[in-house]
């Protein structure tokens, strides 16, 4: 009988009683005292029973759809699969191509009808095993992303002390990663930041990691290219501000799920470890992926993002605008225009044509009047918070003569309801009289919550806006707005053509801040394009 020798070692097992070596040997010892011939082996190391998706088990089944073999050995039934309804399949599949299983130290055959009620039971036992050994090591991994915080692989920039095992900053690597936020907050898209790394002969993370590429990837992967993917990983990864985050998804090997945890659930741990990224540049690079994923810009020929690509909008066929560059007299400069119009000519849509630096002079406009109201706005609450602390004595006053007024209101309730038992004919009356008192009640807690809110409200507020003037300030002291502020500013801009070609724009502010600025834009002539 033609025999094929198959034995699997999983990480969770005693190496010692189950290694691969002492699983062949008992194999090769049944068939040469049974007389068979053995036509072939395969084996699967530090691979889970639960997945049938290993190496040696495909090339157990191409023997078998060959018609090489007759007898599957095995140590035993788990060594096949420890997945209960899995397993099954697989027997059933060998059953139709005539080839039979049989387990060594436990004398079970799969083509014996009286074996068929044990194989049922050992794969129950198989499965309970495997599923509460993956329960047991969920656990004490969960326990210790809950304590400490749990890194398993380190990204591209940190390295491990061998001998604290403590994370450190690899200065080698860690340039790599503060030059991929460095080119994204200046506008370049992902795509374009990994066909410059790729150009300039930066290898990937794999590389950097150290990660042994499979045999089955093709060469391509090898030479560690950059690809969108990679640098979104790097821009979306907390731990480059030292944050650890632990416990975002939960993976089933078992059912092949995965499950993403709220934020709320999820296990963070400042301060893990030294920052490559400084906090403000994280914020920028978090903002523009969150903008850009709703806006889709888009650049040409590797460039990094126009000043104000994507944020324009047509007020009267709703495209967005184009960015094109122009030449007058030895000079280059940027100009807007409706992409319906752009497209599919003027009778579609009129240009709505607008230069780059209008709409920067309009913006810093825009940003010193906010600025304006803001101060005007502080100013306010600053006379509030004033007229608080005078009148402080007699809002408390206040509150105390609302408190008593509800001791008085649940007096009235509790004899209310000791006439309604006495009166049952008019219960509901006294019904509407209770729920009336009650309704007042709860209208003078909320206004003693409010007069007890009120300056720490109008505190805060205060202390928001004294912050966003600083930001403003921050922002204006730099001479011309950089492109990152003023994404961060500025959420859309819509402009409209009047029939006199002048143009209304209106500015919608990240935040708050609203406000209208109309244009209007002399004809030009027709400028040749740069």
């Amino acid at each position: 009988m033609r025999a094929w020798l198959y034995y699997r070692l999983s990480r969770d097992e005693d190496e010692e009683m189950n290694s691969l070596q002492n699983q062949r040997q008992i194999l090769v010892d049944y068939a040469e005292q049974n007389g068979y011939e053995i036509v072939g082996e395969s084996f699967d190391d530090n691979v889970s029973g639960m997945t049938f998706n290993r190496k040696g088990l495909g090339e157990l089944e191409i023997a078998v759809d060959e018609g090489k073999i007759d007898v599957v050995l095995v140590k035993d039934l788990s060594r096949l699969g420890r997945h209960r309804t899995q397993t099954e399949l697989f027997i059933d599949h060998l059953r139709q191509n005539n080839v039979k299983v049989y387990s060594v130290t436990e004398g079970i055959d799969s083509s014996n009808e009286n074996d068929d009620l044990m194989i049922g039971f050992k794969q129950i036992f198989n499965d309970f095993y495997a599923k509460d050994i993956s329960k047991k090591v969920k656990a004490g991994v969960r326990q210790k992303q809950k304590g400490k915080g749990l890194i398993e692989s380190l990204p591209l920039g940190y390295k491990r002390d061998r001998n604290t095992n403590t994370v450190l900053v690899d200065d080698e690597t860690a340039w790599i990663v503060q030059e991929v936020f460095k080119l994204y907050v200046d506008g370049y898209g992902l795509t374009t930041i990994a066909k410059k790394m790729n150009e300039r002969g930066i290898k990937s993370p794999e590389y950097y990691q150290r990660r042994k590429l499979a045999d089955w990837k093709p060469d391509i992967s090898k030479k560690y290219l950059w690809v969108q993917t990679a640098v979104k990983r790097i821009l979306t990864n907390e731990l480059y501000i030292g944050t650890m985050v632990n416990h975002k998804t939960v993976t089933s090997k078992i059912y092949k799920t995965k499950t993403f945890i709220p934020l709320e659930e999820q296990y963070r741990h400042e301060n893990f470890c030294e920052p490559i990224i400084d906090e403000t540049t994280w914020k920028q690079a978090q903002f523009l992926l969150e903008q850009r994923s709703q806006i889709n810009p888009r650049s040409q020929n590797g460039r990094n993002l126009h000043r104000y690509s994507g944020l324009i909008k047509c007020s009267d066929c709703g495209a967005c605008f184009v960015a094109r560059t122009r030449k007058w007299k030895g000079k280059e400069y940027v100009e807007y225009t409706c992409n319906s119009a752009h497209r599919y000519g003027k009778q579609y849509c009129t240009p709505h044509t607008v230069r780059e630096n209008q709409l920067d002079a309009l913006i810093e406009d825009e940003v010193r009047g906010l600025r304006e109201t803001i101060l005007a706005e502080s100013e306010r609450y600053n006379k509030i918070v004033k007229d608080w602390v005078k009148k402080k004595p007699l809002y408390e006053r206040q509150i105390q003569q609302l408190n008593d007024k509800i001791l008085s209101l649940r007096q009235q309730i509790e004899d209310l309801i000791i006439e309604r038992i006495g009166d049952r004919e008019h219960a509901q009356v006294y019904n509407n009289m209770i729920t009336k008192r009650e309704e007042e009640i709860s209208a003078i807690e909320k206004r003693i919550t409010d007069l007890r809110e009120y300056d720490k409200i109008c505190k805060q507020r205060k202390e928001q806006l004294k912050n966003t003037t600083q930001i403003l300030d921050e922002i204006l002291s730099e001479g011309t707005i950089s492109d990152i502020n003023l994404r961060m500013l500025v959420k859309r801009i819509f402009i409209h053509q009047n029939e006199d070609k002048s143009l209304d724009i209106r500015f919608e502010m990240n935040g708050e801040f609203n406000g209208t600025v109309s244009v209007f834009i002399e004809p030009t002539e027709e400028l040749e394009s740069a």
